[in-house]
């Protein structure tokens, strides 16, 4: 057929009848690659807001995991852009011998990006379990056997990814070029089924996903809270099960290349799904970080409303016989998806209220207040703790 790179005709046969040498499906992908990247930057940069409202040093180390994982994901579309500048998305009896090189270079290059992406951000959001689940008391993780189990296997199968790719990359092809030039013709040289171990990792990595998406399950369902909470909280940590949908849609794209003879066209999707996958991951992760500004924008509705009604006052004579016995107490203030509290403490020892509205402890301390009461601007909660166990 007139058109037609010989060398492309000879490995890989003529074109079968019918099919149209101009389809393209790289624009598609490249489109919907770069807009996801998008959102997961401004996701990112939202998670850096709330996380900031409290000022700088609020910031925490899977903070920083969530921007390095966005960097590598950005390297990663970047690879996808490329292969489809190179031929990915089209039939390969569009292309020709120097660009089918350079694409399966593009190839090769890929799986080290992709390592890197996913289990950056993948650590981040195990890093966000840990500080949210943290008890503060011995070991965070002793509390429920199956979070244990299943933070720890995700953790070992995360930091394990990226060794093993990056390792049996390196080992792939002897000598390395012959990855890709053993479609130019090249005869000394052996390389293991590149395609079936990309199709395995694939199925391990979603594996992987999984797990990590049922970590936290147990203990939310622990927590002490109503059921509509329980279930909105675990709602929003199941909705980076999207990733689970984008790693198995790749594994599709990557059995479909085991068999292929048209491989250009169906590396187009590969890479793009490839591409979208931490992207997702990234959205996902950020999303149980925005609970304080969803609470601030309710808490903000909510004070508008109570100032047209008046102020509330706690009237300090009226203050139960409880508060003047040794105890704790604790005011809780909510971080992320609720699942942590920020904890301050006051103590009363027994003291007594003067006439000028003060309260007068049995070590001299004094506590003003304003006129007649202490106006309540946020609800709190207020934890008595008799017995001084925190």
């Amino acid at each position: 057929m007139s058109g037609v790179d010989p060398s492309i005709e000879l490995i890989f046969g003529p074109p079968a009848a019918g099919v149209d040498l101009n389809e393209s499906i790289t624009a598609a992908y490249d489109i919907v690659s770069c807009v996801v990247l998008g959102i997961a930057a401004a996701a990112v940069c939202l998670r850096f807001y709330v996380r900031t409202m409290r000022g700088a040093n609020s910031l925490a180390i899977d903070d920083w995991f969530v921007v390095l994982g966005l960097i590598c994901t950005c390297a990663l579309v970047a690879t996808t852009l490329i292969a489809g500048a190179y031929g990915s998305g089209t039939h390969v009896w569009s292309t020709t011998l120097p660009r089918l090189m350079v694409l399966l270079k593009v190839v090769f290059a890929e799986p080290w990006v992709y390592a890197a992406s996913v289990t950056s951000t993948k650590i981040s959001i195990l890093l966000l379990y840990r500080r949210l689940f943290y008890t503060g008391e011995g070991d965070m993780l002793v509390i429920n056997r199956i979070f244990t189990v299943t933070y720890w296997v995700a953790t070992s199968f995360t930091c394990a990814y990226p060794i093993i790719m990056w390792i049996v990359m390196a080992a792939a092809c002897r000598p390395l070029n012959f990855f890709w030039m053993k479609y130019a013709g090249a005869t000394e040289g052996k390389c293991i089924d590149t395609l079936m171990f990309f199709l395995v990792f694939g199925i391990v990595n979603m594996i992987n996903d999984v797990i990590i998406l049922i970590v936290p399950i147990p203990r939310i369902l622990k927590l002490h809270m109503n059921k509509r909470k329980k279930f909105s909280v675990a709602g929003i940590m199941l909705l980076g099960s999207f990733v689970c949908v984008a790693s198995i849609v790749r594994i599709y794209y990557l059995t479909l290349l085991t068999t292929a003879v048209d491989i250009t066209f169906i590396l187009g999707p590969a890479f793009g799904w490839s591409s979208l996958e931490p992207s997702v991951a990234i959205i996902g992760a950020c999303l149980p970080t925005y609970a304080p500004l969803f609470r601030g924008i309710r808490n903000k509705g909510s004070n508008t409303g109570t100032s047209q009604k008046g102020s509330h006052h706690i009237n300090l004579s009226q203050t139960p016989n409880f508060l003047k016995q040794q105890s704790h107490y604790r005011i809780e203030e909510s971080d992320e998806v609720e699942l942590t509290s920020k904890k301050s403490y006051f103590q009363s020892t027994g003291g007594s209220r003067d006439g000028e509205g003060s309260i007068e402890s049995e070590d001299g301390a004094r506590s003003s207040r304003d006129t007649r009461g202490i106006t309540v601007i946020s609800q709190v909660q207020v934890v008595r703790d008799v017995a001084n166990v925190v």
